[in-house]
């Protein structure tokens, strides 16, 4: 049964778009860089590769992607097919694009993502859309929900707001994970939200350790 929690839409992407998209990622070029703490630690068991792609390279957008990658960012136009299907999801879900991003994880048998939070800034939820490519039936868990995930389903959820996990994957795993940074007001929450302000103690503890001047000069 669906909660208050998250969203599940059941066979989102063709059988015909899970191989364009393995296809594609199979040829992406994976450039690490040097990541804060919390990345590190995070990626630890992911056993795998994440690829960053900031769509709409924003200063906000910028300030997070910049934050939760591992690897060089991507500013390369996306495929047709993938921009066809973030439209898809935007319009499906009534989301926001005007600060948007996807992290495209590739992982070996084995990989796990551990428990965390996705860090967002004050005024923003970090709203996130993870769409399954490629992996046998999974588990997926949010704060105290848990739900099946198969292959080709999307899920979404508020990201900064609730601890998100998964147990360790016993095949190839490929997903799609569109981040939209959407203000507290589209998705009924307000500055006072419990959840809200967990989400801003997060931010203010792991964004301190940034370097601000290298956000702001990325290339």
């Amino acid at each position: 049964m669906e909660s208050k929690n998250y969203k599940i839409k059941r066979n989102f992407i063709s059988n015909e778009e899970v191989k364009l998209i393995t296809e594609w990622v199979n040829t992406i070029d994976f450039k690490s860089r040097e990541s804060n703490y919390y990345i590190t630690e995070l990626s630890k068991e992911l056993k795998g590769k994440s690829h960053m792609f900031d769509i709409s390279d924003t200063p906000l957008t910028n300030y997070i992607t910049t934050f939760q990658s591992a690897s060089e960012i991507h500013k390369e136009e996306l495929p047709d097919f993938l921009k066809s299907i973030i439209k898809r999801v935007a319009n499906e879900m009534n989301l926001p694009t005007d600060n948007s991003f996807v992290q495209v994880v590739d992982m070996n048998k084995g990989g796990k993502i551990n428990a965390h939070y996705d860090v967002s800034k004050e005024g923003y939820i970090n709203y996130k859309c993870n769409i399954s490519v490629l992996a046998e039936d999974y588990n997926f868990y949010i704060d105290k929900d848990v739900f099946e995930v198969k292959a080709t389903d999307m899920y979404c959820f508020e990201a900064s707001l609730y601890k998100h996990w998964t147990e360790p994957f016993t095949s190839r795993r490929i997903f799609l994970s569109m981040g939209f940074l959407t203000p507290y007001s589209v998705l009924g929450r307000t500055d006072e939200d419990p959840n809200v302000r967990l989400s801003k103690r997060i931010e203010k503890y792991f964004m301190k350790k940034i370097n601000y001047d290298t956000i702001n000069n990325r290339k």
